[in-house]
């Protein structure tokens, strides 16, 4: 259309060039009526570049400046020859974008700063602020999306997202204060000047400058550092994209491998009825380059390398937006005071506007929704494995396939032959995160410099190693006391066998086993000695001592290695080799040794003086030596030890096994899912799922067996991945199962409580909300709870109250409920006056226990108030140190308790 240079009232801008949205309606800022917008509409044409637009061009929000048409309309086979794409210019406005806010205020009523589309779940058009509250639940909806897609990131405390066409950064602002302990940092991508003055001046008003970054750039080409985001987010600015290809191929190079790509937009219809000039054409009128449908989409994003590529189509929601537009339209339109005649006309226009839009939406025109995808990871398997490799995980690439033999290693598999020198770290790619080697030891890889680096170490098999040494160690344990090694090869007595004959040998019952290291193999060795030897006497030697292990399984510490090998029959060095623990075994160690004390290492080599075990066994000092590994390994054919009868030495033989080799090897896929969140089937999963299932049925059980509960009412929960399991309903307590707890309950008010906690204390893992009688009459009186016992340390300073404000079935208690939790630092438990109570932890048990001893401090105040005697109040001092001391590791709510409340329920 060429340029309008006299312009009537009829001729007066409806919407700027690039704009999707409504919000191109646009006045100075000293007006705050709608009669400005005839002179600033006068104002905007007599200014250079301006011109009038068809009046079926579709508003949205966001400037972009010059595109160009690069790919097709409709089918993906149609497309545009090069020389045949035009350029399309935008028009140009003073000001545009503040002035755009005061539109939404205007005319929509809603005074917010969120100018995106809306989801519509559960919300009401008619309530004031209803397009406001749409948008930003648009916003909750795709992050909650994102965290689904990023389960190993939901709960850490450095997230870093990347908003690309951030617009006034009202996207970031909102969830850098709602996740204000997990997102560390959000950078705003935008190239309009002006939004990104109000991003500055927004967040630092409230004082999130330090998280909120705001740059000035086309999300084509950023300035951001490749790897680098969690996510990539971005909410109806891709449709001003010059090119969409370069704009996902830009947002993958910037993601973390294994990361996220989340985004909204308007796209073009795909209807088969559609033909590919009408779609053309409605590109060509609203100025939109790249008018791709959602197929192409898709293709366009696996192309630059995203995988998973999904499409969710929220046109429904589209629709209610732009109905709410015209409901909004036609009132003030009917009411309200459009000032000039000629902004009547031009509000009488955009109404028509809108119809044509949603006629537009019915027929599939355009669609709107969410893509979501994410960025896969790179593989090397430096050495080759001892079983096929078996990739099943299609976000995991291998470099030895020929197609991805170019791309940046992300992890490297490496076995224990492999030596990984700080040197050989040091060269190795900077988009390494994650080193997987197959094997239980670690001394062949310089962990220092992998810390330097930056790089997580694993082990895979580490469970069939465990299994499988323990087993092996234990044998020759026992094998060791019974003297058994040394009866190879001894003849049968030619008097025959009777009682007197070679009975030197000792039970591991009445033995004393002294282990070196407690870590997970020796932990695992030492449960199961328990199991057959409960009585046997186990003294153990470590760097960092373990009460609650060492409680349960009756041990003694020794903090001297001398004389734990003083005091023992057989000693076992289970630790790990480093600059510490080398020739830990010392002579002075091996010299206090007794004559019948055998020596078993099952560690590195090294942990013992090879020099100082062979003259110990040379001399007879010790009984005997079983070795697993030696040092040097392998030993010498010459050495002194191969020659000794009491000194038995095995070819490092503990995990030489095809069970722990298939170990090694299929484990290496769970290791970089679980990493990088690639999967949510795998084991580890599972597990944490069916322990979880189990705690929260049992603290259901519970509930109903200590009479606290009220029917199919109240809820318990738990965090899991990005949700919660809840109390399923409409089932009685007692009967509930493992099975039956439900990803979102169909109870409002549960959600809209344990969401507020949840929301409020992102370290809160498990919320119990229950109607006790004593502590919801507590919850009835003036001075609500005190505490005044030694339970109710547990709840000193801890308790924050809530006035009660009818059934919590409005969204919008939600943050109230959040306030007067975040009001008490540290609190564990709500007080809701005139309802109930809610207490909250780290865990079910901690939570349940919490709930338990609420109750019973209740009945005690309650008793205490009927007796009519005066109240004596513990000391402060004495009440503030029971409190610290409550919280001990060792004394904690549910530590003690849970395992015998869990023996008093039965699913059977």
């Amino acid at each position: 259309m060429p340029p309008n240079n006299n312009p009537t009232d009829t001729d007066k801008p409806i919407c700027v060039s690039d704009s999707f949205h409504f919000s191109s309606f646009y006045w100075k800022e000293s007006n705050a009526s709608l009669a400005g917008l005839a002179q600033q509409a006068q104002q905007n044409e007599s200014s250079p570049g301006n011109r009038g637009v068809d009046d079926d061009s579709v508003a949205g929000a966001g400037l972009s400046g010059r595109r160009s048409r690069s790919t097709s309309y409709g089918s993906e086979t149609d497309s545009m020859a090069p020389s045949e794409q035009p350029v399309l210019k935008p028009f140009t406005v003073a000001n545009p974008d503040r002035v755009k806010l005061k539109f939404y205020a205007q005319v929509m009523g809603d005074n917010s700063t969120f100018i995106h589309y809306g989801k519509w779940d559960g919300l009401d058009t008619d309530q004031p602020g209803a397009y406001g509250r749409a948008s930003e639940a648009m916003t909750d909806y795709m992050y909650k999306l994102s965290l689904g897609l990023l389960p190993h990131r939901a709960e850490c405390n450095d997230f870093r997202y990347v908003d690309l066409g951030s617009g006034t950064g009202a996207t970031a602002i909102h969830l850098a204060e709602k996740h204000s302990l997990t997102i560390s940092k959000a950078t705003c991508i935008n190239l309009c000047h002006d939004q990104n003055i109000t991003a500055n001046e927004r967040a630092a008003e409230l004082n999130l400058s330090d998280r909120i970054n705001v740059v000035e750039s086309s999300f084509e080409a950023t300035p951001c550092a490749s790897n680098h985001y969690d996510l990539a987010f971005s909410q109806d600015a891709f449709i001003h994209a010059i090119s969409k290809e370069k704009s996902y191929a830009e947002a993958y190079r910037i993601t973390k491998p294994g990361g996220a790509f989340v985004f909204c937009d308007l796209i073009c219809g795909n209807d088969p009825d559609l033909t590919v000039q009408e779609l053309a054409q409605f590109a060509e009128k609203n100025r939109i380059n790249d008018w791709l449908n959602s197929n192409q989409i898709v293709k366009t994003c696996t192309e630059a390398g995203w995988a998973d590529v999904k499409f969710i189509d929220l046109s429904t929601d589209l629709r209610i937006s732009f109905q709410l537009m015209l409901k909004k339209v036609t009132f003030v339109l009917e009411h309200g005071d459009t000032g000039s005649s000629s902004s009547r006309v031009l509000l009488m226009n955009y109404r028509d506007s809108i119809c044509r839009r949603i006629t537009q939406i019915e027929r599939g025109v355009f669609k709107w929704g969410v893509f979501h995808a994410r960025k896969p990871v790179t593989m090397d398997l430096v050495v080759k494995p001892p079983v096929p490799f078996v990739k099943t995980n299609h976000l995991i690439l291998d470099t030895k396939e020929e197609e991805h033999e170019t791309m940046e290693t992300n992890v490297v598999v490496i076995d224990i032959l492999k030596k990984m020198s700080k040197e050989t770290i040091e060269a190795m790619p900077s988009t390494v995160e994650l080193l997987i080697t197959m094997s239980a030891g670690l001394d062949h890889i310089d962990l220092d410099a992998c810390k330097a680096k930056g790089i997580v170490v694993a082990n895979s098999g580490r469970d069939a190693i465990t299994s499988h040494v323990v087993q092996y160690c234990l044998s020759f344990i026992i094998i060791g006391l019974r003297d058994a090694l040394n009866q190879l090869a001894v003849p049968f007595p030619s008097s025959g066998w009777n009682l007197n004959w070679n009975c030197e040998g000792k039970p591991l019952t009445s033995s004393t086993i002294a282990i070196v290291g407690l870590g997970l193999i020796s932990k695992a060795l030492i449960e199961e000695i328990r199991k057959i030897a409960p009585d046997a006497r186990i003294i153990y030697n470590t760097r960092t001592r373990d009460i609650d292990f060492e409680s349960k399984h009756n041990l003694e510490y020794i903090p001297d290695v001398s004389d734990l090998a003083s005091q023992c029959d057989v000693l076992v060095p289970m630790c790990a080799l480093n600059k510490q623990t080398k020739h830990l075994i010392s002579k002075d160690v091996l010299a206090q040794l007794q004559p019948h004390a055998g020596f078993i290492n099952m560690s590195r080599g090294a942990v013992v003086d090879t020099d100082a075990l062979t003259e110990a066994l040379e001399k007879k000092a010790i009984k005997y030596a079983i070795l697993d590994t030696t040092y040097p390994e392998p030993l010498p054919s010459d050495h002194a030890l191969w020659n000794l009868d009491n000194c038995f030495i095995f070819p490092h033989y503990a995990t030489n096994t095809m069970a722990v080799r298939e170990a090694l090897v299929s484990e290496i896929q769970p290791i970089i899912e679980d990493h990088y969140g690639l999967g949510h089937s795998d084991a580890r999963r599972k597990a944490e799922e069916k322990a979880l299932r189990y705690d929260l049925a049992v603290a259901h059980r519970l509930t109903a067996n200590y009479g606290m509960d009220m029917l199919v009412w109240n809820h318990i929960s738990a965090r899991f991945r990005t949700g919660c399991l809840i109390t399923p309903g409409r089932k009685m307590w007692g009967k509930i199962t493992p099975e039956d707890l439900v990803y979102s309950s169909s109870n409002v008010t549960a959600d809209v409580i344990h969401d507020a906690v949840y929301s409020a204390r992102p370290d809160i893992k498990a919320v119990i909300h229950l109607h006790t009688p004593a502590a919801t009459a507590i919850s009835c009186l003036e001075e609500g709870f005190q505490p005044i016992t030694q339970d109710g340390a547990y709840f000193y300073g801890k308790v924050a109250t809530y006035d009660w404000d009818g059934l919590s079935d409005d969204a919008s208690e939600g943050p109230l409920i959040a306030a007067a939790i975040q009001a008490v630092e540290g609190c564990n438990t709500l007080l809701m006056h005139n309802h109930g109570f809610v207490c909250f932890g780290p865990s079910v048990r901690h939570a349940w226990v919490l709930a338990y001893y609420f109750e019973k401090c209740c009945e005690i105040q309650l008793r205490v108030m009927q007796s009519g005697g005066k109240l004596r109040r513990p000391n402060k001092r004495v009440m503030q140190k029971a409190a610290e001391d409550s919280y001990l590791p060792e004394f904690a709510p549910g530590v003690c308790e849970w395992e015998a409340l869990c023996e008093e329920i039965s699913f059977d």
